[in-house]
């Protein structure tokens, strides 16, 4: 069996095999630029540059049923490291959630407690909000692979092997992504986190969470009438909080 050498960071890792170089690439811990090497090359070489090492957009199965396996002909396309368009995902997301909760809950509220409604924190009922949608973005992430803004553009999720998170795993990763990545919306915190989470990502093509619970996140190009639809929406959010105050 051919051991592979590769490169990280400046220093030498190996010997691995040739599949889990191959899954190295498909999980974005390396990319295609990363310089390799195995006995009877005379020299290093980009991993990109080496046809039996061209991954497939997940590595292949090996426990999962294929039941569970969505290979619905999705195959990543473009840049794969794309830290803006998931912040804009993420926080499109988060509206969409709040817009809707809070529609519902004023709804129910406005019938059994009219009281409440209007005596309610406003920064306590936004901490709440937040709280309860750790619950609910791993619903979309274990059923879909994806969250309504991030299908918007074009992201999954995924398990190395292809299948979808199941619901502890989707759980994990969105409360790690609120501490590690937002700072559970503390200001300073918040800020922080953000550069840290940008500065990994950009430096080691894999955010923290997604390097500790073994996920893919894989992207497709973006037409431009979904960025559009995010403005859009983006527009509208500001239209209705404007209408709002007035009223």
């Amino acid at each position: 069996m051919d051991q592979w050498y590769y490169t990280e960071s400046g220093e030498q890792r190996g010997p691995v095999g040739e599949q889990e170089i191959k899954n190295l690439l498909s999980t974005h811990r390396i990319n295609p630029s990363t310089l390799v090497w195995r006995e009877g090359m005379p020299q290093w070489a980009p991993a990109g540059s080496i046809p039996t090492l061209e991954p497939s957009p997940y590595a292949a199965p090996v426990s999962e049923s294929p039941s569970s396996i969505d290979w619905s002909g999705y195959t990543p396309s473009g840049p794969q490291v794309r830290p803006w368009v998931r912040f804009w995902a993420r926080s499109a997301d988060f509206l969409l959630y709040a817009l809707v909760a809070g529609f519902f809950i004023g709804l129910i509220l406005g019938v059994v407690a009219p009281e409440l409604l209007t005596s309610i924190n406003d920064t306590l009922f936004g901490i709440l909000l937040l709280v309860f949608y750790n619950f609910v973005e791993p619903v979309f992430l274990c059923t879909l692979g994806s969250t309504p803004f991030k299908a918007l553009f074009q992201i999954r999720v995924r398990n190395p092997d292809g299948s979808k998170l199941s619901y502890l795993q989707a759980l994990r990763r969105t409360v790690s992504v609120w501490i590690r990545g937002i700072g559970l919306g503390i200001p300073l915190v918040s800020l922080i986190t953000h550069i840290i989470s940008y500065s990994r990502l950009t430096q080691n093509n894999i955010t923290s969470w997604d390097a500790s619970g073994n996920l893919v996140v894989s992207h497709r190009e973006i037409a431009w009438w979904r960025w559009l639809i995010l403005l859009g929406f983006f527009a509208g959010f500001i239209l209705l909080v404007a209408a709002g105050n007035e009223a």
